[in-house]
């Protein structure tokens, strides 16, 4: 017998060399660090106070008490997420040295991902239990707090919930039932639930029903926009990491500073620009960064984004905004009425059960309060809200939706035909 080893063919990728740029030395060293999304860094520029803030809220867990329920909210890009986890890392690092009676634990969940109850509580049961054989689904709403909490007692755990982009919750009752579990008795001990709720909105608690916002009794704080300076100094750090030394000059870096401030001071924005403009240099084989480059990529990353951010949403907020684009040539009359009547032709039509029209004028609020639209009250036949898509918005948000699989029987969808009243 032949001790011969069998020859194995030369992959067709490996043939054609599809991969020979990975030999090819260019100006990005870690592309990690200029992700938003993937690298925390182990300094956070430019929100020393806000970092301190959270610090201090956390201070009644070392004199034997319980921190309150925070709200933390300002516009986008401006440090929200990324300060509240890197102080409840730190957290998780000061309880190793100085422990306190009970085991104190937190979760981060995206109510763009997870916003209904039954949602939320799945996933605290099944981040305390990991195997756990309770069902997503089939239960009632008493049995999954009912579960969680026992498991809470039974591992001696207290959750700290962070709630980011709380405003895509469908219901807030959550937020009562939390805040009522230690006087309710759900508790063995000292344990507890407290909420972190993240909002690109200062008027978040005004959609709150009076009972739920005096008894969760938030503890507010507020994020200002990054300055141009915080910007340049958070983009330098980062390329000081990311890429070779003389790749960019400080001037470039600072027109990146300086437009990303003058629209909003978003960092997240900053840094995508910084990366895009990175990943074309080293595309075309350059070795450095130019302004022009730069500008390109705001351009760019402007429409990716507003692109990733509707697909990101949720279904029924996405067939909200298709209700919104359908009167794009008929302004006049997108009022919430006529929007919600459209929504729910919209989701009979791909056989989806629209929610009751009350939701969808909340699911209206929140997407005005997070840009996605725009509203105006108008004195015709009363006061009425008429809303419309951003105007520097709405080719990429018919983009979005139009290539959207869920909602492609909707794109030649016409209100008249089908007869939509209105």
């Amino acid at each position: 017998m032949s001790s011969e080893v069998p020859h194995t063919k030369t992959p067709p990728h490996r043939e054609h060399n599809l991969f020979s740029f990975r030999n090819k030395k260019g100006i990005i060293l870690r592309n990690d660090v200029l992700d938003p999304d993937a690298y925390l860094p182990p300094v956070l520029i430019g929100r020393e106070d806000q970092i301190e803030e959270l610090a201090y809220h956390m201070s009644p867990l070392f004199q034997r008490g319980i921190p309150n329920n925070a709200l933390i909210f300002g516009p986008t890009g401006c440090g929200k997420t990324a300060t509240t986890q890197y102080v409840l890392k730190a957290l998780d690092e000061e309880l190793l040295y100085d422990p306190v009676d009970v085991n104190v634990v937190h979760v981060c969940l995206s109510c763009k991902e997870v916003y209904t109850t039954n949602a939320i509580l799945y996933k605290l049961i099944q981040f305390l239990e990991p195997d756990t054989t309770i069902k997503r689904s089939g239960y009632s709403m008493d049995y999954y707090y009912e579960e969680l909490y026992s498991r809470m007692n039974l591992q001696n755990k207290s959750l700290i919930v962070v709630l980011d982009e709380i405003d895509f919750m469908k219901k807030y009752d959550i937020l009562y039932s939390f805040s009522r579990a230690i006087s309710s008795g759900k508790f063995v001990g000292k344990r507890f639930i407290r909420i972190i709720g993240i909002s690109n909105s200062r008027k978040f608690e005004d959609r709150l029903d009076p009972r739920i916002l005096s008894s969760v009794g938030f503890e507010k704080y507020r994020f200002p926009s990054y300055s141009t300076d915080n910007i340049y100094h958070i983009l330098k750090d980062r390329i000081d990491l990311a890429l070779v030394p003389d790749s960019i000059d400080d001037n470039t870096v600072l027109v990146c500073a300086k437009n990303s401030a003058k629209t909003g001071g978003d960092i997240r924005k900053a840094l995508n620009v910084l990366q895009a403009a990175a990943m074309t240099v080293e595309k075309e084989g350059s070795e450095k960064i130019t302004v022009d480059h730069i500008k390109a990529a705001e351009e760019k990353v402007q429409s990716k984004n507003i692109i990733n951010a509707v697909l990101e949403l949720p279904l029924h907020h996405r067939i909200v905004l298709m209700s919104v684009l359908k009167f794009k040539y008929k302004p006049e009359y997108s009022t919430t009425g006529n929007v919600t009547s459209m929504y729910e032709a919209l989701c009979k039509k791909i056989g989806e059960t629209p929610s009751v029209r009350q939701t969808v004028t909340d699911w209206i609020t929140s997407l005005d309060m997070q840009g996605y639209v725009t509203t105006a009250k108008v004195n015709k036949r009363g006061k009425t809200r008429m809303i419309s898509i951003p105007d520097n918005e709405i080719v990429q948000t018919e983009k979005a939706l139009f290539e959207d699989d869920q909602l492609e029987d909707l794109r030649n969808f016409n209100p008249v035909i089908e007869g939509v009243k209105l």
